[in-house]
């Protein structure tokens, strides 16, 4: 019998979570695992514009998992390693990074990893406490990934790999080489014990010294993000401000400097325009302009064309497969940039694209002359008419249609463009009227917000496959879930329902708001223990039931904006649960048959959505006639949020 993979290849590992960082040219996490199966502590390193399962990362190993990414040390000669004792927390500091705290017997071992400003380096702190030794010495492995590597070096002073990429690992001090280990000695720093690691991608070590890049680290924490700088007596506000910190360091060690980033970490190696835009918005919300700039450009230039078509799951669909709410997301995620960050060049070093990106929703087989809405066989969760949706008008695609005209003819009209201005000014508005009061295409019914109107103006209220698409349809997915079986799949309600409301384009304190938060109940553990929102009702679901942290953050949202705290509280509180320590979100939780889907993965998204759950909703932060303004609805928070050239302190003055 074959010997299986170790236990570490598994992504939902049982107790275990992830703590992620990076430098945007290298992405690393801490794996903190309290079960049985996975190790302890360790560690996973590889290059973010590389898209990997957690198998093929750069120290994963098949036979040892992350074993050896694990440090000895060496106390008067007894070796000790990470037990089930350690722990490990986010340490904001000045350079927010990852603490793990373990016993070397009577001692106690301190690890601090951090990641280098703009350079492919992890920084590995390792200090003693507890008591003098005769001697201390720490001995640290490289037992890289042998689908990346088959050249094993080192000597006194570092552990190299080397085959399709390479790898350095380098020490402190010199110390005694051996096969794939280094043994160096601790250095007595006034009866503090200390070794510091570095874990370098690439064949150069950066140009200029370590202290110089940590004090750029710390520069570009201080600077130029959203912080939180006093303690609060709050423990929600608390969990609120140390998950927020973790999904910007997510987000910074998801995207690659090229702005390009794997939607979910481990799991798909795709990219989508919509998860790119809400993503560039939390990093421009986060105060990391130039990373949101990166994203967007990413966005303008591979995923998008000339025409305007935009990309999702690294495909470009047109006709009736478009997904029309990409095309709103960028354009409105161009916007926010444009506003907070107050660059003067992007948009219009752009403007052809961004134009072509608006000018693709006016199409006549997307824009309907009669109502002005967008329709298509598509809706935001991919599935098309394979899967039962008829030719219609989503509710997804009109409100990111609407957002995004809207946002579109402001840029125009910023850059003197009245023309285009004047037209996705009048499309957008069109749009909105429809949707709100059209007499039989009005995307309410029923006081409340719906899914999907047909052509015909009747409401589509469940999948029903074609016998034509059948066969199409057993390969799209697996047998066992639930749109595998036959018949017709109630749809609604459906998250998106709720999309309107959180960016206001109708009265969160409406009725209809209302009625539709009331409707979202049904998809709370809805086929599952434990809370948390599913994206739509179950019974038609092509993929693994289970609830979704950014459905759920969306909820949490409209929640904040209608003033139903007690809802909004029952999701926040599920999100910080299942975010752990390590403060990431699996993109759904529940059973998933691997093969034939992925293994499920650390969704971006994730980090994009609890970034902007926080500073719009909660904090109630716009930009309104270049002025940021901030109206709390949930008090409590101290710190500052980064605008153009300045920030802002919260609470204000």
């Amino acid at each position: 019998m074959p010997q299986a993979l170790h236990p570490d290849f598994e992504t939902t590992l049982p107790d275990t979570d992830y703590f992620f960082f990076g430098s945007g040219r290298i992405q690393a996490a801490v794996q903190w695992c309290r079960g049985e199966k996975g190790t302890a502590l360790g560690l996973l390193i590889s290059d973010p514009v590389h898209f990997a399962r957690k198998w093929s990362t750069h120290l994963f190993h098949p036979e040892y998992g992350l074993e050896r990414t694990m440090l000895t040390v060496i106390l008067d000669g007894e070796r000790y390693q990470p037990d089930e004792l350690t722990r490990v927390v986010w340490y904001p500091d000045e350079m927010p990074g990852v603490t793990a705290m373990w016993q070397a017997g009577d001692a106690y071992v301190i690890e601090r990893f951090v990641t280098a400003y703009d350079e492919p380096i992890v920084m590995r702190e390792i200090t003693l406490s507890g008591r003098s030794f005769e001697s201390a010495e720490l001995e640290v492995a490289l037992y890289a990934n042998p689908a990346l590597f088959n050249e094993f070096l080192g000597n006194a002073y570092a552990l190299m790999a080397r085959g399709y990429d390479s790898i350095l690992v380098s020490s402190h001090a010199s110390g005694h080489f051996h096969e794939r280990t280094l043994r160096v000695p601790f250095y007595n720093n006034d009866g503090m014990y200390q070794a510091t690691l570095y874990y370098s991608l690439g064949p150069d070590m950066p140009s200029i010294g370590v202290h110089d890049l940590i004090e750029k680290e710390k520069k570009y924490w201080t600077e130029t993000c959203a912080r939180w700088t006093s303690p609060n007596p709050s423990p929600l506000i608390q969990e609120i401000e140390r998950i927020f910190t973790a999904s910007a360091n997510g987000l910074r060690a998801a995207v690659a400097d090229t702005g390009r980033f794997d939607a979910s970490i481990w799991q798909y190696g795709y990219e989508w325009s919509g998860d790119a835009s809400m993503v560039a918005e939390a990093l421009v919300y986060s105060g990391q302009f130039e990373v949101a700039r990166n994203v967007l450009e990413n966005i303008l230039t591979r995923l998008t064309i000339d025409e305007g078509m935009a990309m999702e799951s690294s495909r470009f669909r047109g006709g009736p497969d478009a997904e029309l709410n990409n095309n709103g997301e960028i354009l409105k995620a161009c916007r926010t940039y444009q506003q907070w960050s107050g660059d003067p060049f992007f948009i219009q070093d752009f403007y052809p694209r961004i134009s072509a990106i608006a000018n693709y929703l006016l199409r006549p087989e997307y824009l309907d002359g009669e109502t002005g809405m967008l329709k298509a066989c598509r809706d935001i969760w991919e599935r098309n008419e394979a899967t039962g949706i008829l030719p219609g008008y989503d509710v997804s695609h009109q409100t990111f249609g609407i957002l995004g005209l809207r946002a579109a003819s402001k840029i125009a009209n910023d850059i003197g463009a009245a023309e285009d201005a004047r037209r996705w000014g009048i499309a957008s508005e069109r749009m909105r009227e429809s949707f709100l009061a059209h007499p039989t295409h009005s995307m309410i019914a029923n006081g409340r917000i719906i899914k999907r109107r047909l052509l015909d103006g009747s409401i589509q209220t469940s999948l029903q496959k074609k016998e034509s698409e059948i066969d199409f349809l057993r390969a799209f997915v697996p047998q066992g879930m639930p749109l595998a079986k036959e018949g017709a799949h109630a749809w609604e309600p459906d998250i998106s329902e709720v999309f309107p409301i959180c960016y206001g384009i109708i009265d969160p304190r409406s009725e209809t708001a209302l009625h539709t938060i009331e409707a979202m109940d049904e998809l709370w553990s809805q086929a599952w223990d434990g809370g948390g929102y599913g994206r739509y009702n179950v019974l038609s679901e092509p993929d693994s039931p289970g609830p979704w942290p950014f459905a759920t953050a969306y909820v949490a949202a409209a929640c904040m904006e209608t003033g139903d705290v007690k809802r909004a509280q029952r999701a926040v509180e599920w999100l910080i649960e299942k975010a752990g320590a390590g403060g990431s979100w699996f993109e759904f939780y529940g059973d998933r048959p691997t093969p034939p889907l992925p293994p499920t993965g650390i969704i971006v998204w994730g980090w994009a959505q609890w970034i902007t759950l926080v500073v719009k909703h909660m904090l109630g932060a716009h930009v309104k006639d270049n002025e940021l303004i901030i109206r709390p609805r949930l008090g409590g928070f101290s710190g500052e949020l980064r605008f153009r050239e300045s920030s802002v302190r919260i609470p204000v003055p």
